[in-house]
């Protein structure tokens, strides 16, 4: 009995072991542009609302290589069962042999080969899943956020008598790759040609002389990091997250010392609501948008309560992007008819790897599913927009059209760009926007930038022309990205930030943290002493 026990912790050990070592490849071969934080940020806050389709495609990849491994790794502890170790054969007469197994694991050598197998694993997850960068960045600091940061409650942001709506159109996974050659892409023929006719009919703003768009840096490369990136103009950062279960969900509190979109037009009398298929939950998107504006929010759980589909409805991440413009058009109705500004956000979804989700209405004319998929996807939000010209509404509304993260199906992009000296980018194109945007060719710049820009294309007047660390990219002011080079500005926002945790996670932070190292005390009364005159810098003196 107690050889049967050992035994099967064994190969629950290995299996374990397996799994890690498995898991760190795959993640590390499919997600190359993805950080630590966002495996740790998942998680801790819990994937209970995630896309079956995604946990699914995960475990069908896995299953079998995770399957074969622990039994490879099984059978060197396998000592009641006779394993021919030996190879015979004869050679000039005489009986040779050939050792298939050069070890033989002994009761005494069963520990040490679970030690290195863990420790194998082990160190294949920190470097897989990049644990090594996160480590180094949690002991080095910056000072960017003093130095840079932006509070919108202690600058003039002046909105025009006559304020005007705004429609933000969340592409998922919506990057400027899939647009032809001619224009800034990689595909000879553009995958997404009304987005593309969009962007060069109207403002987009690009690192090329070409159509192009915002680089990717740390945090801000999955959904919930996109949003609050170009809705805060802040990366998002995890902060202590170690010390406690969850850094910003404990208390109700959300990234409580931002001053987001949602507030900023909020406190201007205008009506928020945002649309996601998806459950808001999923990744604390309702955290955020209900501590950080207040918007109503209309996702698969409202669509269920309110009688707009069943429980047995629901598809991919919830409800299709079909309804999403479907129903998006019957709320942004309703909405004007309120006699209010309004801030519309609308969430895309049928594009989120892998493969994205099939509509019946798709028109398979692309070599892939995914291929079809960004297709259709660039026909319904053109579609959106030619109805949204049409409405009573339009002429005082701008609509903002901004990919959330890059795609995160590298091989699907990495075919087209493997020969290639390119650089991925978010896709971003701005409609029936107020000022003329004269600077807008060869930037650099993040999605945290479009922050301030989108208040920018509204009409409001922002002293400074920064917020967050976001810069206002109709203005001449050079991003943070320029001035100090994007490579140094990755660099700085990715370490960890006392001020950060404290001005910005909030009370949430010292929940988490509970006490305050002594030395960390120290450098908290240093940022504090200078917080009057770091809060609302508008930052110019530093070009």
């Amino acid at each position: 009995m107690e050889k049967k026990i050992k035994n099967v912790l064994t190969f629950l050990i290995l299996l374990l072991a397996s799994v890690i070592i498995i898991g760190s490849i795959y993640y590390a071969k499919e997600y190359p542009e993805q950080d630590f934080d966002q495996v740790l940020y998942y998680a801790l806050n819990g994937v209970e609302t995630a896309a079956p389709t995604v946990i699914n495609s995960v475990i069908a990849v896995c299953i079998v290589p995770v399957g074969v491994l622990s039994m490879l790794l099984y059978i060197f502890t396998i000592r009641d069962v006779e394993i021919k170790r030996y190879c015979t054969y004869k050679f000039k007469g005489k009986d040779k042999k050939i050792q298939i197994f050069p070890i033989k694991i002994t009761a005494y050598h069963r520990k040490k080969y679970l030690i290195v197998v863990t420790l194998v694993a082990l160190i294949v997850a920190v470097f897989c899943l990049k644990i090594n960068i996160y480590l180094k960045n949690k002991i080095l600091s910056t000072k960017i956020f003093e130095d840079y940061y932006v509070d919108g409650k202690n600058i003039n942001i002046t909105f025009p008598e006559q304020k005007r709506n705004l429609i933000l159109i969340v592409s998922e996974s919506m990057e400027n790759t899939l647009l032809s050659k001619d224009n800034g892409g990689m595909w000879e023929n553009s995958i997404i040609p009304e987005l593309e006719e969009l962007a060069i009919e109207n403002v987009n703003f690009s690192n090329t002389d070409f159509l192009g768009g915002a680089h990717q840096t740390y945090g801000t490369n999955y959904s919930v990091a996109g949003i609050v990136a170009m809705t805060s103009g802040i990366p998002l950062k995890t902060g202590d997250i170690l010390i406690n279960k969850n850094t910003y969900t404990g208390n109700g509190k959300y990234l409580e010392g931002t001053y987001a979109l949602g507030e900023v037009l909020g406190e201007q009398g205008y009506n928020l609501e945002i649309m996601l298929g998806s459950d808001a939950t999923f990744g604390g998107r309702r955290q955020y948008l209900e501590t950080n504006g207040g918007y109503k929010i209309f996702d698969v759980t409202y669509a269920i309560e309110q009688g707009k589909m069943e429980v047995n409805d629901i598809t991919w991440w919830g409800f299709e992007d079909d309804k999403l413009f479907e129903w998006s058009k019957e709320e942004i109705t309703n909405l004007y008819s309120q006699g209010q500004p309004f801030n519309y956000i609308m969430v895309t979804a049928d594009t989120h790897f892998p493969d994205g989700y099939l509509s019946p209405n798709v028109e398979l004319k692309h070599d892939s599913q995914y291929e079809n998929v960004y297709a259709y996807s660039s026909k319904s939000i053109n579609e959106f927009i030619n109805w949204a010209k049409t409405q009573e509404f339009y002429e005082n509304t701008t609509i903002v059209i901004l990919g959330d993260h890059l795609g995160m199906q590298a091989e699907f992009y990495e075919e087209k760009i493997k020969d290639a000296n390119y650089t991925r980018t978010i896709y971003n194109c701005i409609i029936n926007g107020i000022p003329q945007a004269t600077n807008n060719k060869n930037r650099t710049f993040t999605t945290m930038d479009m922050y301030p820009t989108i208040l920018a294309s509204i009409g409001v007047k922002i002293e400074g022309e920064r917020l967050g660390l976001g810069t206002n990219l109709y203005s001449g002011i050079p991003t943070l990205a320029e001035s100090l080079g994007l490579d140094v500005f990755c660099s700085e926002i990715s370490k960890n930030s006392v001020w950060y945790n404290r001005f910005i996670l909030g009370s949430d932070y010292y929940e988490m943290k509970k006490i305050i190292p002594e030395s960390e005390e120290k450098n908290e009364e240093n940022i504090s002493s200078s917080t009057n005159v770091l809060w609302g810098r508008s930052c110019t003196w530093m070009l």
